[in-house]
């Protein structure tokens, strides 16, 4: 008898390294580590994050900052084996159970970048995930988020009331807490929904931080900056949120990132960055690529491609990921 579809974990249904957009994203966060290098050498950080089968990010790291400090986190346990047998390196450590249970059993003694990549919604255990990190990070590390962000549709025929509280009620379900009043069904399509779930995240993070910093002197008060804001889709709209923690006294170094000087880098609340790679063949990428990056693209009209595609392209072809198919014999 099949398996039910419903219960299949998410890297039995999907190869998260075919898709594009997730692809490119992992290179913009790259680049963003590498300014990291004014707190301490990136090789040095340890790094947190959901390796799955394909463990597409711990390789990635690894290759391009050189980081051998590496934990996965999984908490498929009737899934070890494959897990286990798909490790790329040796250098990944392998911590079995739910995030929740895990992350208060690492030792939390350097620097770290951690990467809570969710494939479900925004819940109440994803916040206290976010919770317990922004507690006990040191300065200089990085937090990112990734929750599934697709909003809700409206029901027909239904008053602006009606809706709202239907969908303030399927969040509730989903998520598993009452959303702060103010938050109507305008706030819950479309791409309102990333939005206001990075409005969460960021308000969990501010609480934490101010209990954490409590009576504590302003030098040593921990402080977090929003950096990224990511919207992109694969399929389910996606969002990703990032930001890095540090000391007041350490707002120097900070400053010698420059993080403000990353086309995709933001801090504010209400800007999102949409990572949508256009679908082109091999050969109209190489078209454009040839005209870049200071020419003008826009010859490539006269080719079928349109304007929005071209522009996306342009502002995207670095960190595009390729795709081939290879006939191992």
């Amino acid at each position: 008898m099949m398996d039910n579809i419903e219960y299949l974990p998410s890297f039995r249904q999907f190869d998260y390294r075919l898709r594009p957009n997730k692809g490119a994203e992992r290179r913009m966060l790259i680049e963003a580590f590498r300014r990291l290098y004014f707190f301490e050498p990136v090789k040095n950080y340890r790094y947190i994050g959901f390796g799955s089968t394909t463990f597409a990010d711990f390789i990635l790291m690894h290759r391009a900052l050189n980081i051998t400090d590496m934990i996965s986190i999984e908490k498929r346990t009737d899934y070890q084996a494959r897990f286990d047998f798909n490790k790329p390196y040796d250098c990944v450590r392998m911590k079995y159970g739910a995030s929740g249970e895990v992350l208060p059993q690492l030792s939390w003694d350097k620097r770290a970048i951690v990467w809570l990549d969710y494939d479900g919604r925004l819940t109440d255990s994803v916040l206290q995930d976010i919770s317990y990190v922004t507690s006990v990070v040191s300065s200089g590390s990085v937090l990112i988020v990734t929750v599934n962000a697709e909003g809700y549709r409206s029901p027909k025929r239904k008053s602006i009331e009606e809706i709202t509280k239907i969908q303030r009620h399927r969040f509730k379900d989903d998520s598993g807490f009452d959303l702060p009043p103010g938050i109507g069904c305008t706030h819950l399509q479309g791409i309102e929904m990333a939005k206001t779930c990075r409005s969460l995240i960021e308000e969990k993070i501010g609480i934490t931080l101010r209990d954490r910093n409590g009576l504590r002197s302003k030098e040593t008060q921990m402080q977090y900056r929003p950096l990224l804001n990511f919207v992109y889709r694969d399929g389910a709209q996606m969002l990703t949120v990032g930001g890095i923690f540090y000391q007041a006294g350490d707002e120097s170094v900070l400053a010698q990132c420059q993080f403000e000087d990353l086309g995709f880098a933001t801090s504010k609340s209400d800007e999102l960055y949409q990572i949508n790679l256009p679908v082109m063949t091999i050969r109209e990428r190489h078209y454009l690529d040839q005209r870049l990056p200071a020419g003008t693209c826009n010859e490539a009209l006269s080719i079928g491609l349109q304007q929005d595609e071209i522009e996306n392209y342009v502002r995207l072809y670095r960190y595009c990921p390729s795709f081939a198919e290879v006939e191992l014999v």
